[in-house]
Order: structure tokens, then C-alpha cells, then sequence
């Protein structure tokens, strides 16, 4: 029989998948045009979505009494009200070149719905005329989209149709760090493709930004030649800056990073949204989630408020000795929340010799990895879960008539892999806890747009509270500018000869030992 008339194997065809149904998740994202312009007004959508911090591991006691008491948070809440109210009325150490970087607090009441259109919008001109789209940012300017897209899409979005994706680009990040085979591996990516940026700097010369934006910028002026402004997007300062000055020439389409508003604190500014908006993101659900969350933090009652609460926890701990926070979820998507963490609390807590270093953690990947040390090595560590509660899919375990891996004792009572990742933050929980290692839990009830938007919110004013408790500034980064400093002088960028000179001197002083 010739070959084209042979039937086909199973073997030939490949996995059948088909039992397994639809992918929620990219159904989600095939549905993003039905936008929720009205969630804050959906009691039942509210009530089925509003972020809870389960405290039970920090009050409980395994000895003779607990790590943190009722009593002493009773004893500082007085402290962290006054500390929430220096927030609300402008006061504190809160300047950064004198102004006062508190316009993340009423961003969420600030922000239109006319202004949320006007971005969807643009970002829907520039994603219906490519195929790629990249955000360039570093810092603030690209871990909270990061966080916000890894959270509420598909893991392999790239691979997927551009039906699958929500009628969306494809999407990636550069301009975070300058690992030269990371961007040539990316650029492969874009090869023969329309690919539309939005560079994200306040001032233009973020040498990590720069160096990508300088490269991408002239791909596309050789590709688009006077079509070129088209395909690229620039946030920046209102009226500074080299980026401005280069947009103002060039003609390109910009977008504002406002004046009070620090880059950590900056998802819901443009900074944020219009990235998210190209992706596909809800933008006004995401905004509403911000919103919600603010009406339940502008109370001054500590027991109802859950950012006085984690924040006056994470400040007695520190004073307990906890100096090092596993932030830890049971979701790859969620994951990355705790990295946009990673920045938030070290670059706001670390002044002065101050600050507990954050530590992000997949379980229960990292629990064959770190939790040895978790559970029985040197008790500095404060736990805190991200427990995502309802993951997009179900997956089944199917029975085995053999069990020889004995996991019959699940698929008998009808239990789910995901009935398995939530144990994998309960068990933990309790048997940290029952170690020695104080934990708290924050529960997202589910993947979508309202949740993250809470999540930052919540996070946001804790650090601010934190910062204040302290005793210092949590919206400067002053030792930041360290490295920038060396990397300039070493790299010999012009008027930085007299710093370049003293480092060079000290590295050759230095004994070198090299094995």
C-alpha cells in the first residue's frame, strides 16, 4: 500500500489533550473586550473577591506564648494610626527633591474611567499593527507589569495563536538588565516580525534602558524608516529629561510618569497601564481593584485594616530578630508578586543598617530546595504565603489499577492537584510554625485583575507604614545611586574622570587573591 494511503498511528498523531477541556486561562484571554467598568459596585463579585491576611500562625502559640501577641499589637497600633495619618495628610519624611512622593495614595480615585479609555485606546492602535511588543524598563518601571502579566495570563503566551492570546501581541521585557546573549537570544524572537516598544525611563539615561532602547529604536528606523514613530511609545517625565527632549523631536506618541509617584509605587500611573493595556489586561478591573482596596485601608481602625496589621507585624518581628522574609505562593503566576515584593520592601526598609531581606520562593519547588533550612536552621526568618485559593484549571488524578506510587488514596476520594497545592502552603504553614517560624498568609481568591490591583494597593501602604515606623524615608533609594556611581566612573562616561580615577586607584590597592 503507497505510504500516503497508510493509516495513522496514535503514535504518529501525538498526546490527545482533548479530555482535559478548555484552557481557562486562555479562554480568559480570548473574552479581555468585556470589560468591567462597574465592579466596585458588585457586592457578590466583591465579597467573592477581596484579599484576606490570615494571622493565625503569628498570634498562635507553641509554647508558653506566642511570637507576636494580641497585647502588643494592641500596644502599636495607637503608633501606626499616627503614622497612617502623617500618610493621608502629606506629612512625614515622604520628600524626594522636595516633593512629597504620595501620589500613589490617591491614584486610584484619581484615575478616570475617560482616562483608562484614552490608554486602551492607544495601546489597541499600536497592538493592532504589530506582532511583538516589548516593555523597556528597569526597576519600578518593569517588575510590577511583569508581576501584573505573569499573573493573569497564560505561561507559554508567546507560543500560543494571536487568537489564543486575545487578539494581542506577543509580548516581551528588556531593558532589565544588560546580559548581552539575554537580548540577542530575544532578538531572535523578533526576527521578520512588526514589533512596537514602549520604553519606560524618567530620565532617559537608565543605562539598562538606554542601552535597549538605543538598539531596538534603530532596528525599527531601518525596518519602518519614516514610519518608525508609529511602532514606538515613550513614558517618561512631563517636561524633563533626555527622553523627553528625544521624544519631542522625534514625534513620538508619550505618556506621563508623574512627578510624586516613585517607580516602585508607579503600576497604576502610566508607567504600568499602558504596557498592560497592549497585553490585553483589564485595565479598568485592575483599577477598580486598587480602588477597593483603598476604601477598606483609608479607615483608621486597626483591627479592620490589613496593611496596619502586616506592616506593624513585619516591624515587630524585625525587632524580634527577623531579619530575612520567604515570601512563598503555590502558583507559578503568583510567583512573580513576590518578586515585585523583592523591590518594594528592600529598596523602601533598607536604610540606616534597617530592613528584612526579602526572599521569593515557589512551593513547593523551593521546599525541596530551601525548606531544610526553613524548618530546622537559624531562627531569623519570617514566612509570608501568597496562597492563590482557586487556580484557573482543575486537572483530575487519574486512577491506576497498579498504585505503585501510592497516590490511589487521592483519585479514590475524588481529590484534584489543585486540593494538592493548597496543602502544598498548609502544610507548610503549620509545620514552619510548629518549627519555629512565624507565618502569615494572604489569600487571593482568584487570578484576575480586581485581585492583583488589591494586592499592590495593600502592599504599597504597608511599606509606607514601615518606612515610617522606622524612622526614615521609604520613597528614597539613595544607595542605589552607589553603583551607578562605580558602573559610570569604570565605564568612563564623561564627568565622572574624577570618580573613575579614585575607584581605579582603590581596586588596584586592593590584594588581589584569585584561586
Amino acid at each position: 500500500m503507497p505510504a500516503k494511503h497508510k493509516k495513522k498511528h496514535l503514535q504518529d498523531i501525538g498526546l490527545d489533550i482533548s479530555s482535559f477541556g478548555k484552557n481557562k486561562t486562555s479562554l480568559r484571554q480570548m473574552s479581555q473586550d468585556k470589560k468591567h467598568h462597574h465592579l466596585t459596585t458588585n457586592e457578590k463579585f466583591i465579597k467573592e473577591n477581596t484579599i484576606k491576611l490570615d494571622i493565625t500562625y503569628i498570634l498562635s502559640s507553641t509554647g508558653d506564648k506566642p511570637f507576636i501577641s494580641k497585647t502588643e499589637l494592641d500596644d502599636i497600633a495607637p503608633t501606626i494610626i499616627q503614622k497612617h495619618n502623617q500618610l493621608k495628610n502629606s506629612e512625614g519624611d515622604c520628600l524626594d527633591g522636595g516633593i512629597p512622593m504620595l501620589g500613589w495614595l490617591n491614584l486610584p480615585d484619581e484615575i478616570t474611567a475617560e482616562k483608562l479609555d484614552d490608554i486602551v485606546s492607544a495601546s489597541q492602535e499600536l497592538s493592532d499593527n504589530i506582532d511583538v511588543f516589548i516593555s523597556l524598563g528597569i526597576g519600578g518601571s518593569y517588575l510590577g507589569i511583569e508581576a501584573t502579566f505573569k499573573a493573569l495570563t497564560h505561561t507559554f503566551f508567546n507560543q500560543l495563536s494571536r487568537r489564543e492570546r486575545g487578539n494581542v501581541p506577543q509580548i516581551y521585557f528588556l531593558g532589565q538588565n544588560t546580559d548581552p546573549d539575554f537580548f540577542r537570544d530575544t532578538l531572535d524572537m523578533l526576527q521578520g516580525k512588526r514589533v512596537g516598544i514602549n520604553v519606560i525611563s524618567k530620565s532617559g539615561t537608565t543605562t539598562e534602558t538606554a542601552i535597549a532602547f538605543r538598539i531596538l529604536r534603530d532596528l525599527i528606523e531601518k525596518w519602518a524608516g519614516n514610519r518608525s514613530t508609529e511602532y514606538i511609545y515613550v513614558t517618561t517625565d512631563r517636561v524633563r529629561g533626555a527622553l523627553r527632549k528625544l521624544a519631542q523631536q522625534k514625534g513620538y506618541k508619550t505618556f506621563e510618569i508623574p512627578d510624586n509617584v516613585g517607580g516602585r509605587f508607579s503600576v497604576l500611573s502610566d508607567v504600568g497601564l499602558v504596557s498592560l493595556a497592549v497585553a490585553g489586561i483589564d485595565i479598568h478591573e485592575f483599577t477598580a481593584g486598587f480602588q477597593h482596596m483603598k476604601k477598606l485601608l483609608i479607615k483608621d481602625e486597626f483591627w479592620t485594616n490589613p496593611a496596619m496589621i502586616h506592616a506593624a507585624i513585619r516591624h515587630l518581628a524585625y525587632k524580634k530578630g527577623k531579619k530575612i522574609e520567604v515570601v512563598a505562593t503555590n502558583s507559578t503566576a503568583t510567583y512573580h508578586l513576590a518578586r515585585w515584593m523583592q523591590q518594594l520592601f528592600p529598596e523602601s526598609e533598607g536604610h540606616n543598617g534597617y530592613g528584612m531581606w526579602v526572599s521569593p520562593s515557589l512551593y513547593s519547588e523551593n521546599l525541596h530546595a530551601n525548606g531544610q533550612m526553613i524548618q530546622d536552621g537559624e531562627r531569623n526568618i519570617l514566612e509570608t504565603f501568597i496562597r492563590l485559593i482557586n487556580h484557573d484549571n482543575i486537572l483530575k488524578i487519574p486512577s491506576d489499577p497498579e498504585d505503585l506510587d501510592g497516590l490511589n488514596y487521592l483519585s479514590d476520594k475524588n481529590q484534584d492537584m489543585n486540593f494538592i497545592n493548597r496543602l502544598v502552603i498548609d502544610g507548610p504553614a503549620y509545620a514552619h510554625f510548629q518549627g519555629g517560624v512565624p507565618n502569615m498568609i494572604i489569600d487571593i481568591p482568584r487570578r484576575n485583575a480586581f485581585n492583583i490591583g488589591q494586592f499592590y494597593y495593600m502592599m504599597e501602604m504597608s511599606v509606607a507604614l514601615s518606612g515610617y515606623l522606622a524612622g526614615h524615608n521609604p520613597f528614597i533609594q539613595p544607595g542605589v545611586e552607589a553603583y551607578k556611581k562605580a558602573m559610570f566612573a569604570l565605564a568612563g562616561k564623561p564627568g565622572n574622570e574624577n570618580d573613575n580615577k579614585i575607584i581605579i586607584e582603590s581596586i588596584t590597592n586592593l590584594a588581589h587573591i584569585v584561586i
